[in-house]
């Protein structure tokens, strides 16, 4: 049969080849379909859509839940295109195909026609929703890895039109995943299990504490450094007081942190001892399964009882189906700050600035007295501990060495008697210098002092360490080292590493 468009198309020509008076005006109009297919009137219906809303009639049908319905009228249509051009919105909570007038579900089905092919465009939100569901009960992709890449590509591209959709979207990717037994790294980028890995870094944190306490007795332990970036992090990230955004933590991280997570060492110990509940339990709660709604807020027909299974995400989430029963096994504290613990982290702000002195102090907001006793020794402790342990610095002005030789061989110059001296000056005879050394800043004695190392002995000089040290200071640009040294015995000699660099030097 002849394409419909082209035999419109004949018609209009033959009339404007005629002079037809539909085309004899001189006005200019817009664009104006004048003859339409059967398919793009208004009143038309195509037969898959009247099955399928016969199929709602049905007797069967009146026992049947509205997802039911859905999947079973999604079946029927799971392969119909259609070619309606629909400008209207449909807008439902949760939408279906028996929610929609005949209009939209035309539009709606065009719309996917255009989708499947390639091309997501953005239309009425329950539109995309509906062609979620379609993808949650395996309608439009095989059931499995296909339909869940499916959902997650057309998530990706539609969030641009509306972000909001990913509140929901990601929960289903993950139960998804697990209904249908997908491997667990499907799944993980789109678990929210951030907060509850953060407070299993506490409750370790928690245990390592109590596991370390002195048993009998009530002396102290010995101060320990507990700074932890693990547990700072998870403190920051519970807390609704951000310890990592202050200025004090800016000027002195290493303070903070350690002072933060050792009052937290100190705080597990003290609700042990003192409170029914451990410090992290009293904070977030207990680990504990709780029924768990597969695909919540989407339309979802399970169909078949799904077996008994336990699927284990990660180290803080477990998913068990007992009897077509989901449950959760999780922390089930809504995922927020805890108030409790950003009081805890201000108290360490404020009374930690106090112990240095800080110059930007904070108001104190009534803390309890036992909190305030354990920040202000776990901050004396550490400062006592950082005073103790910072190494020691020793400056040396080398511009003072000059001074301090000419001090030092004045001295010694008082101290000898006349017949030193003139021993001195028979040793001390001037030689000529004949030039070898001049590019490095030598003196005749102190060549000739290199030359005998150079030969194996030892000329004698006054002083031997301030003529050591002289030829070291002039040779270091040579070689970039100490050139002579003292052996076991105190007497001078070239490093071997550099007696042939000295050698061409001299030479």
């Amino acid at each position: 049969m002849p394409d419909v468009d082209a035999i419109i198309e004949q018609i209009i020509a033959a009339t404007r080849a005629k002079g037809g008076r539909a085309f004899a005006s001189e006005r200019t109009y817009a664009d104006e379909p004048i003859l339409l297919r059967g398919s793009q009137l208004a009143s038309y219906l195509p037969e898959p859509i009247r099955e399928m809303r016969s199929l709602a009639r049905r007797p069967e049908a009146r026992s049947w839940s509205d997802a039911h319905l859905f999947v079973e009228q999604a079946r029927l249509m799971a392969d119909y295109e259609d070619d309606f051009p629909y400008e209207g919105e449909f807008k439902s909570y949760f939408p279906t195909y028996e929610s929609m007038t005949n209009p939209q579900l035309r539009g709606y089905f065009t719309w996917r026609t255009h989708v499947r092919g390639g091309t997501v465009e953005r239309t009425s939100t329950s539109f995309a929703y509906v062609y979620l569901y379609e993808l949650i009960n395996g309608i439009g992709a095989d059931p499995g890895e296909p339909a869940f890449r499916a959902i997650e590509s057309f998530w990706r591209s539609y969030r641009a039109f509306e972000p909001a959709m990913d509140r929901y979207v990601r929960p289903w990717l993950v139960d998804y995943a697990i209904y249908h037994s997908l491997p667990a790294e499907l799944a993980r980028p789109y678990l929210n299990t951030a907060h509850d890995r953060a407070v299993a870094v506490l409750a370790r944190a928690e245990a390592d504490a109590l596991a370390s306490s002195r048993r009998g007795g009530r002396r102290r332990d010995p101060y320990v450094n507990r700074a932890d970036p693990e547990l700072l992090d998870a403190l920051d990230a519970l807390s609704t007081y951000r310890l990592k955004e202050t200025r004090l933590y800016q000027d002195d991280p290493d303070a903070l942190a350690s002072v933060a997570c050792g009052t937290f060492f100190q705080l597990a110990r003290y609700y042990s001892g003192s409170r029914a509940q451990g410090i992290t339990e009293s904070l977030f709660g207990v680990r504990h399964a709780m029924p768990h709604l597969m695909f919540a807020s989407a339309v979802f027909y399970p169909g078949e009882r799904h077996e008994d299974c336990v699927v284990e995400l990660d180290d803080t989430c477990r998913f068990v189906c007992r009897n077509g029963i989901w449950t959760r096994d999780s922390l089930h504290d809504g995922g927020a700050r805890s108030a409790k613990l950003g009081q805890i982290l201000h108290a360490v702000d404020q009374r930690l600035r106090e112990a240095l002195d800080y110059p930007h102090q904070l108001k104190g907001r009534g803390d309890p007295k036992y909190l305030a006793q354990i920040i202000d020794r776990e901050a004396r402790d550490f400062l006592e501990w950082r005073r103790t342990h910072t190494p020691r610095r020793i400056e040396i002005d080398l511009s003072k060495l000059a001074s301090i030789r000419s001090t030092a061989a004045e001295t010694r110059e008082a101290l000898l008697v006349d017949e030193e001296r003139e021993d001195e000056m028979t040793v001390l005879v001037p030689k000529r210098a004949d030039g070898a050394g001049e590019g490095l800043g030598l003196s005749p004695d102190e060549l000739a002092f290199l030359r005998g190392l150079l030969d194996g002995r030892a000329e004698a000089v006054a002083s031997v360490d301030l003529i050591v040290d002289s030829i070291n200071e002039k040779l270091f640009d040579l070689v970039g080292d100490t050139v002579v040294e003292f052996d076991e015995m105190g007497s001078p000699a070239l490093v071997e590493d550099y007696i042939e660099d000295v050698r061409e030097a001299l030479s």
